[in-house]
């Protein structure tokens, strides 16, 4: 999928004309600094209006200037406010870049995309990492975040598929062009199909019922085989790939929808089981579920809901 960010800095778009390019649009809502004088960006109201009016889905970045893990909050509890009763398609994103902070180290400023995005998940959104290659690499502990978040790089180089695999969406350029917006924009490549799996109730969400054969669908997460799959659904990975055209079983990609002729695992009398995967966290969890990760851990003996690991078998 093909899309854009824009801020106050591109200007008044024409929307009407920028859609017949684009699949999707992350947009600047302000930045965040250290004195609680969070900036609201002068466009958002107007960009995030006309997207909602043209069908655009919709993400969000927040720049960031904070120092420490309690002016992130800070920051953080400002976004979801300004974000209140607004309906967005993709997650909501720190932008972590700026020199001035940069000298903070890198476990300070890993912790304060995780106290940010932490709150943000609580209020019920999904939230990312952007940040350029120099600062995943040297600035931040990336790693980690690529577990628990989902992460989007800006590096400018040719192709489409750079970095495919490796994060969930790729800025490949700050000089792109675009008919309804004056001079150059950014332009980016998102691999994994964010807009279907935030919006998706997948078959793992309902309540178990009587087994029976009938067709769910099944989106892939990162991590996933198409055995494993097979696996959870009672049915085989030969069917699997028979019944959705796939001629080489072990190539499958996270976001792809699949048809599934089977039933889930879950236990009985309505209790609903979720296997953890590579960058779930607790709260997201619950989001899914339309719960709160403060059940999920009581009903799991989780005494530390930050600590879960990919595989656990959870109760919801």
């Amino acid at each position: 999928m093909f899309g854009i960010d824009v801020s106050e800095h591109n200007g008044v778009i024409n929307w009407d004309i920028a859609k017949n390019s684009i699949n999707f649009a992350i947009l600047r809502l302000g930045w965040i600094g250290n004195k609680n004088n969070h900036t609201l960006d002068k466009q958002f109201e107007r960009n995030y209006a006309e997207c909602k009016r043209l069908g655009i889905p919709v993400g969000i970045y927040v720049y960031c200037y904070c120092t420490s893990v309690e002016t992130a909050k800070a920051g953080a509890n400002w976004t979801t406010k300004q974000l209140q009763g607004k309906n967005i398609e993709l997650p909501v994103y720190i932008d972590m870049e700026d020199a001035s902070i940069a000298n903070c180290g890198r476990d300070v400023l890993t912790n304060i995309c995780i106290a940010f995005n932490t709150i943000v998940e609580q209020n019920g959104k999904w939230a990312g990492v952007y940040a350029n290659q120099n600062w995943f690499n040297n600035y931040l502990n990336k790693e980690e975040l690529k577990k628990r978040y989902t992460c989007w790089i800006a590096s400018y180089k040719k192709g489409i598929g750079c970095y495919k695999g490796e994060y969930d969406i790729w800025q490949n350029s700050s000089s792109g062009k675009i008919s309804g917006i004056n001079g150059n924009v950014d332009t980016n490549y998102m691999y994994r199909d964010l807009v279907a799996e935030i919006g998706n109730k997948s078959v793992s969400q309902t309540v178990a019922q009587p087994k029976t054969e009938t067709q769910n669908t099944y989106i892939v997460k990162s991590g996933d085989t198409l055995s494993g799959i097979a696996a959870k659904f009672g049915t085989t990975y030969q069917e699997l790939a028979r019944i959705n055209g796939i001629a080489n079983p072990n190539i499958i990609h996270p976001g792809q929808v699949l048809k599934i002729n089977g039933t889930s695992k879950t236990t009985q009398n309505n209790t609903r089981t979720y296997t953890v995967k590579s960058g779930d966290t607790l709260s997201g969890i619950a989001k899914k579920f339309n719960t709160t990760y403060q059940k999920i851990a009581r009903k799991n003996n989780i005494a530390n809901p930050n600590l879960i690991y990919p595989g656990q078998t959870l109760r919801i």
